[in-house]
């Protein structure tokens, strides 16, 4: 069993024998690994657990506690409220919290853009303008501070982009505006639409032509209090949208890991699954059953590469910092897999020396 950001090449169990099986579980984005973006790795394994929801152990919802937290009340503000903190903080319509710049979706390169239209006060280390208060600046216990979440309900928007674009990839960054009360962003998993509440409960960047165009939008939500409002009435009516609602009900494990909720983890979970599988197929040997094929897809996981958007906000250009990066691992997935059908040595300088190549010979062939 391999953790995806974790994973090293070279830990990989040689010889393989048709009897090993090997599991993935990996719950973070591609930054972490790119490995799993190629179809050449991802098959290698029998068992998956991703937030893709065609993985085996799906954690399409992973980041979300519940539907009673979402629909949670505790933090929300009325758009008047909004307003008057607005005017006594000297608050921006737009909060945008992050510290991991120079991302696969490059979510600065936007935000960025977006701060020439309307202005967005940036309290991470990205775009930098405006200091969060010490007992927030901790990267991790700071997200989940509730000053934290009473900080963002004071915005109307929230930043909600997620720093790489994979399918079905979505993080706190979306969860936790809906729950404050403040209407996300969003930019990410391209079927996002399929996991909000409502219909009308985010604003999905894809939707609109340019940033400039996107601005002009939240600036009349800024001047419409009626309009925005709207964006929250499911926080009264409950959430409408069945699908999120039965992923929600149909998963077996729990988000809050606290002793005041029973249930296991989705890192026990999955290792039931292996188990239950795996004896299984024990059971069909001794019967002389055909047995269960397991073997993952690119689909499992498979993220696109790197982007950098154009002075519209469009994501049209490569990453200038990342792409080469996305090459280069998806030649040394060619030379894993080339190593590991052959048995040969799986080491650093040999995969290395073959992946080099790989690239090699098919530069040459493109070129002929």
């Amino acid at each position: 069993m391999f953790y995806g950001s974790a994973f090293q090449y070279d830990d990989l169990p040689l010889p393989r024998e048709p009897h090993h099986e090997w599991a993935l579980l990996h719950d973070e984005s591609p930054k972490n690994n790119y490995l799993f973006s190629f179809e050449e790795v991802m098959s290698l394994f029998n068992h998956t657990s991703t937030f893709r929801r065609e993985s085996d152990y799906p954690l399409v919802t992973q980041f979300l506690e519940s539907s009673e937290w979402l629909t949670s009340t505790k933090h929300l503000l009325s758009v008047k409220e909004k307003r008057q903190q607005a005017e006594d903080l000297k608050l921006a319509p737009v909060i945008f919290t992050n510290s991991a710049c120079a991302t696969a979706s490059d979510r600065d390169g936007y935000i960025r853009r977006l701060m020439e239209y309307i202005p967005v006060d940036s309290y991470g280390l990205c775009l930098h303008n405006r200091d969060l208060p010490k007992h927030l600046r901790d990267s991790i216990e700071g997200m989940f501070h509730e000053d934290f979440y009473k900080l963002i309900s004071k915005y109307k928007f929230a930043v909600a982009i997620e720093n790489a674009l994979c399918v079905a990839y979505v993080t706190e960054k979306l969860w936790r505006p809906l729950h404050v009360g403040t209407i996300p962003i969003v930019m990410g998993s391209p079927k996002v639409k399929d996991l909000l509440p409502s219909n009308r409960s985010a604003i999905i960047v894809d939707d609109y032509e340019s940033v400039e165009d996107l601005a002009k939008y939240l600036k009349y939500l800024d001047k419409n209090d009626e309009e925005y409002e709207q964006y929250f009435e499911w926080k009264k009516s409950g959430i409408s949208n069945g699908y999120l609602l039965s992923l929600l009900r149909d998963r077996e494990w729990v988000y809050d890991y606290s002793d005041n909720i029973e249930g296991i983890n989705f890192f026990e979970g999955f290792e039931c699954l292996i188990c239950r599988r795996v004896h299984e197929n024990l059971k069909r040997e001794k019967t002389g059953q055909e047995k269960l094929e397991f073997r993952a897809k690119l689909e499992h996981y498979g993220c696109p590469a790197p982007v950098n958007v154009d002075d519209r906000g469009q994501r049209t250009l490569p990453s200038y910092l990342l792409t080469e990066t996305f090459t280069s691992m998806k030649y040394i997935a060619k030379a894993l897999r080339y190593h590991l059908e052959r048995n040969l040595i799986v080491k650093g300088d040999s995969i290395l020396r073959t992946a080099e190549h790989i690239r090699h010979r098919e530069n040459q062939t493109s070129i002929t």
